[in-house]
């Protein structure tokens, strides 16, 4: 997070109240630090977000210092952790557990819009973790963001299935990337699945939800909900996410009442669980694309009469195509072939989920993970397939003593040492290259 702009008023506070007083307060762009500790927080005293233009986050920048705490998951009474009716805000670097309802919820009456959730921690809650509320007959909430996170539950529900991990509504223009999503489940003797780790619906359009690792839940990325008539999704791309179910999982993607949408490169592991990897669903799901995808289940393109495109996937994965299936890391193994160069170009897809830019070799990888075998000789310095300004730099540091664990294999000159000349050569084919 860059620190804040000049024209911003900085405070630093150590408890709620002396939060929510810099929040009702502020009458321009202002940035709040918290201060390292536990803020408890009740069905009375929840952080309320009235006004726009206001940055909530830890005065150290680790989000594991500041905790914001509710009453417990099972709690009886109303409680979130912050509640946001305003525009522009951004929470940052802190953590949000144990809270009855949600960790944050964004209600719909002053159509907040360009939200920004970067590096939180949003634990154990009774419901939906994240909630961006109010359906078609409620203002939209427009352009938010959702970064770098963590969703989870470490126990299990109380009882029923009433949760998500993201969870948006009438919301437009949204970007959900670089998350880890884990244990959206429903509690024990349930008689229904928990909701998507990911769910857009109420009309929601133009959602982008990419690289993502979605561990354990029982449903994964979702654009529209069954439960729902009518277009629920429009437009939007799920690219370049894992998603590892679990033995009693359902689809990993689901595209339902949800006209124009793209599902590109995403790789899903989930044996024993629902029959299909992939669905779409409904007439109303037309126009849709599904390209790319490495999955160990077939894909359902058509059920209950949608209609999509499928374009080079790969229904047939096992768990040796991936480097560890029980942590829910779906990179390819060093031994797998099955996905490599197979791919078909898109323009929507430049990079993988570890933003390696694609293709390295002729063309695109199936899947999220674009395979890579580093190349000695050539100025690859950080083995990650490209030639980069990052790569001269280390060269640089072995010339000052600070790269010892550069190999002597990158030589490029034939004088068995990495050096001042490779750093020359790097900086010359980068820049040939632009």
């Amino acid at each position: 997070m860059p620190d804040p702009g000049t024209d911003e008023t900085v405070v630093k506070v150590s408890t709620v109240d002396a939060l929510q007083n810099e929040i009702n307060s502020a009458s321009g762009p202002t940035t709040i630090y918290l201060e390292s500790g536990t803020y408890n927080v009740t069905s009375d005293s929840f952080i309320n977000v009235g006004n726009s233009d206001i940055t909530i986050r830890s005065e150290s920048g680790n989000r594991d210092d500041v905790i914001i705490q509710g009453e417990g998951m099972g709690a009886s009474e109303t409680g979130h952790g912050i509640y946001i009716d305003a525009s522009r805000i951004t929470i940052a670097d802190l953590t949000i557990q144990k809270v009855p309802n949600h960790a944050i919820i964004v209600q719909p009456d002053n159509s907040p819009s360009d939200l920004l959730f970067h590096n939180i921690r949003c634990v154990d809650t009774g419901q939906q973790i994240v909630k961006v509320s109010g359906g078609v007959d409620s203002n939209p909430k427009n352009r938010g963001i959702i970064q770098c996170s963590v969703f989870e539950y470490t126990t299990t529900l109380d009882e029923g299935a009433y949760t998500n991990g993201i969870d948006i509504l009438n919301a437009h223009d949204w970007i959900i990337r670089d998350n880890v999503i884990r244990n959206i489940k429903a509690a024990p003797g349930a008689e229904e699945l928990a909701g998507p780790a990911i769910l857009a619906w109420h009309e929601s359009s133009n959602t982008i939800v990419e690289r993502n690792q979605i561990i354990d839940c029982d449903f994964g990325i979702s654009f529209g909900n069954s439960g729902q008539s009518g277009i629920s999704h429009t437009g939007g791309i799920i690219r370049n996410n894992f998603i590892k179910g679990h033995s009693e999982s359902d689809f990993g993607i689901g595209i339902i009442f949800a006209p124009d949408a793209k599902v590109l490169n995403n790789t899903i592991y989930s044996p024993g669980s629902w029959g299909y990897s992939i669905e779409a669903r409904f007439t109303e799901t037309t126009n849709c694309l599904i390209m790319n995808n490495l999955t160990d289940e077939p894909i359902w393109r058509d059920r209950n009469g949608a209609s999509s495109t499928l374009t080079t996937n790969v229904e047939n994965a096992s768990e040796s195509d991936f480097a560890d299936v029980e942590s829910g890391d779906l990179h390819l193994s060093d031994s797998s072939t099955i996905a490599v160069d197979q791919g078909t170009v898109s323009e929507d897809v430049s990079t993988d989920i570890d933003c390696q830019p694609i293709p390295v070799g002729a063309l695109p990888d199936i899947g999220a993970d674009e395979k890579c075998v580093p190349v000695s000789g050539i100025g690859d310095l950080s083995s990650d397939c490209t030639i980069s300004l990052s790569d001269a730099i280390l060269a640089l540091q072995v010339v000052i003593g600070k790269g010892s664990d550069v190999s002597k294999d990158e030589d490029m000159n034939a004088d068995d040492r990495v050096g001042l000349y490779e750093a020359i050569r790097i900086l010359s084919d980068v820049s040939s290259a632009r």
